[in-house]
């Protein structure tokens, strides 16, 4: 690979990070103050400016969290990585870079008009046509420079990355673009409003940011460990079920609402089904890391991502469970559903992203990471932090079913259960928003060379080419 090309790459890539960064620290804080607001009400009250009620900090946060945060970083470790492991250097490094100026502009506008002018009311959609339009384009740059990940040809690299790299390649554009057309840009029945909106959630949620935190799994863990996955016929047979099951799992959520029965019992059945892939998924990473302890405990890259891969199964198992006809009726309308928010973004999204800026952000930039205890804090208090708060939110969403569930028990009542698991929500949100904050405290130390690094420049022995021998047995 040319090195005159890596810096413009780089350029893309690091614009993304940081902005990755900004809109996590912006987002956790929004949803700090919306939760904030529900312990204590008045709270809407002090504060009478409308752009910080509840009804917009939720969409405003939740959008920034998602596309802003992971959706920005993943994109950026991908533009490090893609390249690296096909071997396929990007040609065109401005056009990359106008496309991350385009998506970050998109972000910023999509924010705004949240705050100033509320949501659309649209599941997984609540920024404006507009928005949408900028996303798409930005994303058709950004992606075809990703495309670069695919190789010349399917025996020049590892596979399984591949696959799930083409996967969300697609996922996003065409899912993006229907809804948008169905939503918004023609007249359509009610019913299939509803159902273009769910099945666009899970288009975003399961086959595209889930299949990008997986292309960083399968090719970072064989790399870090020295070992090759298992299993290729696992790997495919799980590859496969994700592209066929994926986009029916947000209709699990519309419990005997306006939508085909034969639909959300396909959504049942998709939930379920995919459980047994994560396990299969699971499988394979535990092949890759038992044994590592060792490793795992002094490689912050490596714990990330180890972390983030089991969360990756037990999000889904856990998405299962909610799912099973005797446990859907009681939790649907609960707060046990943002526990699985909590577990799938911050759990196996975020460690899965955190771990990958660890290890390529060196090979992009040729630099080190301080020996800081701040490291630790950031394991420590992000994956603490976000487990507290999906565990709480559980307790508190059981809890609620079953008051919901009995016609005796008055709405006071059912408020004073929740209180203090909020409390404790509200902690545990706050602690991991002090993890991300010494994340990005070290991040720009380490990029403006602030303190001597005590860390390896990189985590692989060609900065120019990751090429891991270790995954052989994922080549086609």
């Amino acid at each position: 690979m040319n090195r005159s090309t890596l810096p413009q790459g780089s350029t893309a890539a690091l614009v993304l990070i940081l902005g990755s960064i900004l809109a996590s620290l912006v987002g956790a804080g929004l949803q700090l103050l919306a939760n904030t607001q529900l312990l204590v009400p008045s709270l809407d009250r002090l504060i009478p400016m409308p752009w910080f009620n509840y009804g917009r900090l939720v969409p405003a946060s939740q959008f920034l969290l998602s596309y802003g945060w992971l959706g920005s970083g993943l994109l950026g470790v991908l533009l490090i990585l893609a390249p690296r492991f096909s071997g396929i250097a990007f040609r065109y490094g401005r056009l990359l870079f106008g496309g991350t100026i385009l998506w970050q502009l998109a972000i910023f506008s999509g924010f705004t008009q949240i705050l100033l002018e509320g949501s659309s009311g649209l599941i997984g959609m609540p920024q404006p046509r507009f928005v949408s339009i900028l996303l798409i384009l930005s994303f058709l740059v950004l992606g075809t420079g990703l495309t670069r990940g695919l190789g010349r040809s399917w025996k020049s690299g590892p596979l399984l990355p591949r696959l799930y790299l083409l996967l969300a390649l697609l996922a996003f554009p065409l899912g993006l673009g229907s809804a948008e057309v169905l939503l918004r840009g023609t007249v359509t029945p009610g019913s299939v409003q509803i159902i273009a909106q769910l099945l666009w959630h899970s288009f975003h949620q399961h086959l595209w940011l889930a299949p990008l935190g997986l292309v960083l799994i399968f090719q970072l863990l064989p790399t870090l460990t020295g070992r090759a996955a298992t299993s290729l016929n696992l790997g495919l047979l799980a590859w496969i079920a994700t592209a066929l099951l994926g986009g029916w799992l947000g209709t699990v959520r519309a419990s005997d609402g306006p939508i085909p029965s034969w639909m959300q019992s396909t959504g049942v059945v998709a939930s379920i089904l995919m459980a047994f892939v994560a396990i299969g998924n699971g499988l394979l990473v535990q092949n890759l890391t038992e044994g590592r302890w060792e490793e795992i405990r002094r490689n912050v890259a490596l714990r990330f991502l180890s972390v983030g891969a089991w969360s990756y199964a037990t999000s889904y198992i856990l998405l299962a469970f909610l799912s099973l006809p005797w446990v859907r009726p009681v939790m649907v309308f609960t707060v046990a559903w943002p526990a699985l928010f909590e577990v799938f973004h911050f759990l196996f999204l975020g460690c899965v992203l955190a771990g990958s800026v660890y290890a390529l952000l060196p090979v992009a930039r040729e630099m080190g990471w301080p020996n800081s205890s701040a490291l630790t804090w950031h394991f420590w208090c992000t994956t603490l932090g976000a487990a507290a708060a999906a565990s709480g939110l559980l307790l508190a969403g059981s809890f609620q079913g079953l008051a919901l569930s009995d016609a005796g028990v008055p709405i006071s009542t059912l408020a004073s259960y929740l209180r203090p698991f909020l409390f404790v929500v509200i902690f545990a949100q706050f602690f991991w928003l002090v993890g991300q904050v010494a994340f990005s405290s070290v991040l720009i130390a380490s990029l403006l060379r602030l303190f001597p690094t005590a860390a390896p420049m990189a985590v692989f022995r060609n900065p120019t080419v990751i090429r891991p021998v270790s995954v052989g047995h994922l080549h086609g």
